[in-house]
């Protein structure tokens, strides 16, 4: 089989700009990039390097200025934006740096989120699975500011599963943990990638985040790092 058969995402000759006061800035120069199917992949670099720019774009929560993304096959621009929601709401899961929890709605509230913003059966069994494995069943009840910053991560975590999507955006997602925490985060990743084969893109400024990865990206100045 071709490695090309087993891409699930990609980018070609990616470009970003952002133009203010008559000035115009690139923060991303011609990237080009593949994920395969059921991958760990890091994004690391310093701040300003244009990794977090980079997620946003795969993801497609911003337009590049230049270039083409493409998930199984389909190019984002080929979509109008209800088709291009809708594939970000089936497909994709993300989990950030700072939690994004509701806070007037419990833990267990917010992991179901998603399924009722999409429209989708609740599978209660799979559910169960989530919180048992991520250690969360003790407080779904609970709101989410009486939980450590760990115990939100995980919750976090829950609700990007919830769908079963195929790839899991996570932008800084240990940034704000202490190390054992992150240990916790980062070994809970690569169980749920060997269990549903999730593709995982994590941008990271840690370059050993995860030390068993298929693919470690170095960005600087919106540039790949050729080492």
């Amino acid at each position: 089989m071709n490695i090309l058969d087993n891409i699930i995402l990609s980018c070609e000759q990616v470009s970003k700009s952002y133009e203010s006061h008559l000035m115009r800035k690139r923060v991303l120069n011609r990237i080009s990039l593949n994920f395969s199917e059921g991958s760990i992949n890091l994004i690391y670099g310093k701040s300003g390097s244009g990794k977090t720019t980079l997620l946003n774009l795969l993801a497609g929560l911003d337009k590049p200025t230049q270039g083409s993304i493409i998930f199984q096959g389909r190019k984002y621009e080929s979509m109008k934006e209800k088709e291009l929601a809708k594939l970000r709401g089936i497909n994709y899961g993300f989990v950030f740096q700072a939690y994004h929890l509701i806070p007037r709605i419990s833990v267990e509230e917010n992991i179901l989120c998603p399924s009722y913003v999409n429209g989708k059966q609740i599978d209660m069994t799979y559910f169960q699975f989530l919180i048992e494995e991520l250690g969360i069943k003790p407080f779904v009840k609970k709101l989410p500011c009486k939980l450590s910053g760990g115990e939100q991560q995980r919750v976090a975590i829950a609700r990007a599963m919830l769908l079963k999507p195929k790839i899991i955006f996570a932008d800084e997602p240990t940034g704000n943990l202490d190390s054992e925490n992150t240990k916790v985060i980062t070994s809970l990743f690569q169980k749920l990638n060997e269990k549903y084969r999730t593709t995982f893109i994590i941008v990271t400024h840690e370059e050993n985040l995860i030390e068993q990865c298929e693919q470690v990206i170095q960005l600087k100045d919106g540039e790949i790092v050729i080492e």
